[in-house]
């Protein structure tokens, strides 16, 4: 109890400048004490809808990894928001980039020995991927003879452009997409554009296809890039199941209010385990206390999952 007492202190320490003069609508996130809620609304929503802003305006109500909501607000109204007695932060939605390094080199994975092999690589762990999305059709991503989809699994196949019910299997078991924070136009990105994109799950950019091969990609044989270097192409757990959250948008990255809803729904859908590459897009840290990843990270570890959710950043690795 004492770290999560500690956390509500700091936010409230900072909430002073967290609040531009600038009054442009936009997207804020605000961290509420979820207890205070009068018994009189049957949901948060209904409360924060009520005491805090118009219907209009929520994009995201958080009630997992997370208490709170999101909201576009002008300055001047994130500042009143902040003056509600159980309001603990308020702060800009943020625009964040994908990244990518090379975690089998860095945990010294080995073929037919140790770690990988005890783990009988990675057979029926749910791993949650937070990306652009998935092309659902590589070779990689194939259910052939793979069981039945765990049990325990509570999470969805949503449909959207070019993406229907059947590009869900028993290898992906799931797949979801943000995209409110997105087109609310914070930091000056606003709708999705068609053109180059999909409004679904399917990957447009080819990044979470990547890493989601790379965290879970079955064995594809005969493997290549354009021809070259010849070989086979598999993931760090080839027999885990994957469920896909795209949160990041092709030419447009990933906004933090999006990703904290890709965390409560991860850890209501019931995945063990969760792989994110994506970072701060200015090379500069926030701290913890206002870094939305680490928020939600925090959260879905206090949860207590089947198996303890860790943020990895995966790396090198082929889909076919």
């Amino acid at each position: 109890m004492a770290p999560l007492l500690l956390l509500q202190f700091l936010f409230l320490i900072v909430l002073p400048c967290q609040i531009s003069a600038d009054q442009t609508a936009k997207a804020y996130i605000v961290r509420v004490d979820s207890s205070a809620k009068p018994s009189v609304f049957p949901t948060h929503y209904h409360w924060y809808t009520a005491q805090y802003t118009e219907p209009t305006t929520i994009l995201h109500v958080y009630d997992t990894v997370f208490h709170g909501f999101s909201a576009v607000l002008t300055p001047s109204q994130a500042a009143s928001v902040i003056q509600h007695p159980s309001v603990l932060a308020a702060f800009e939605d943020s625009r964040r980039v994908m990244h990518t390094t090379r975690s089998p080199q860095f945990l010294g994975l080995r073929n037919q020995h140790g770690l990988w092999s005890e783990s009988d690589y990675g057979s029926d762990v749910i791993i949650g991927v937070f990306d652009t999305g998935i092309w659902p059709e590589r070779r990689s991503f194939s259910d052939l003879n793979l069981g039945p989809v765990p049990k325990r699994w509570r999470g969805t196949c949503e449909t959207g452009v070019k993406f229907s019910i059947k590009n869900c299997n028993r290898k992906i078991i799931g797949a979801r997409f943000f995209s409110k924070g997105h087109e609310a136009g914070a930091s000056g990105f606003g709708g999705i554009n068609e053109t180059i994109e999909f409004k679904s799950p399917r990957d447009a950019d080819g990044h979470g296809t990547h890493t989601a091969s790379t965290a879970a990609g079955r064995h594809a044989f005969r493997a290549s890039m354009e021809g070259y270097a010849p070989g086979i192409a598999k993931g760090v757990a080839p027999k885990a199941r994957l469920a896909i959250y795209k949160v990041c948008w092709k030419n447009a990255g990933c906004f933090d209010s999006d990703i904290l809803a890709a965390f409560d729904a991860a850890a209501n859908d019931g995945v063990d385990i969760i792989s994110i590459s994506i970072g701060g897009s200015d090379g500069i840290s926030s701290p913890y206390y206002l870094d939305p990843i680490a928020i939600g990270a925090y959260g879905a570890v206090s949860r207590e999952f089947s198996s303890l959710p860790q943020l990895e950043t995966r790396g090198r690795a082929g889909c076919q």
